[in-house]
């Protein structure tokens, strides 16, 4: 099913929570004011407001910080419960239209899946492509959220039919339950990838880190401290 992909919509998701209705900028709370020798000034580092929530949250809020905390770590499990189900069930739906196409399902009885499948899909990926969602919109975060799932089964039933008739209704998709699994399922060639990867930070990254430290344009004192991550051992 042909995809419409959401791109980073936080600020649109910011507007319709509580902060944005209230007209707190994004600065009030990742740029606070701080006091230094007397001089009162917005900080630029710019970062998490959990990380000095003296200066941030408890400016407005009249709770204490651990009870802060406490309500927004049950905002962040609450949108990862509908996450994972959103994506399960999107995933799946994606997996059965593929067995329609595969069975013989035409244009025409695939039209309004497709449509379901794209609808669940944007909505999900509206919700959780803000990073900050379930923070600045917990309550719309989780409406959207809800919409997907709804719209994917939608795209479910309607596929049972479909399957049915082409002699697909016993389908049941695969197991995607892990990274490993969803990779081998979609033939990802990650040994490749991986290797290609090593090659790159090892030779290209280090050359141009070379390069730009000759520049002036890289100062590796700034870097001190810091762990590369990656998503993959080798």
């Amino acid at each position: 099913a042909r995809m419409i992909k959401m791109q980073h919509p936080d600020y649109e998701m910011y507007k319709t929570g509580a902060h944005g209705k209230n007209d707190v900028g994004c600065a009030d709370c990742h740029m606070p004011y701080v006091r230094e020798g007397g001089v009162k000034y917005s900080s630029h580092n710019v970062g998490n407001p959990l990380d000095h929530m003296e200066n941030t949250c408890l400016n407005c809020h009249s709770e204490d910080e651990k009870t802060l905390r406490d309500t927004l770590k049950r905002k962040l499990e609450r949108k990862d419960e509908l996450n994972i189900a959103a994506s399960e069930v999107i995933a799946k739906a994606h997996l059965e239209a593929g067995k329609a196409w595969e069975a013989g399902a035409t244009e025409e009885e695939m039209k309004d899946i497709l449509r379901d499948i794209r609808h669940a899909q944007w909505r999900w990926d509206f919700s959780i492509a803000s990073h900050g969602s379930f923070f600045h919109a917990p309550e719309e975060t989780l409406r959207i959220l809800g919409t997907a799932i709804n719209k994917g089964q939608d795209a479910r039933v309607k596929l049972r039919t479909v399957l049915a008739k082409y002699n697909a209704a016993d389908y049941v998709a695969p197991d995607f339950s892990t990274k490993e699994k969803a990779q081998a399922l979609i033939g990802l060639p990650m040994d490749k990838l991986v290797d290609e990867k090593m090659q790159f930070l090892n030779t290209l990254r280090q050359e141009w880190i070379a390069e730009q430290t000759k520049k002036g344009l890289y100062d590796p004192p700034t870097r001190e401290g810091m762990e590369f991550k990656t998503s993959y051992q080798k």
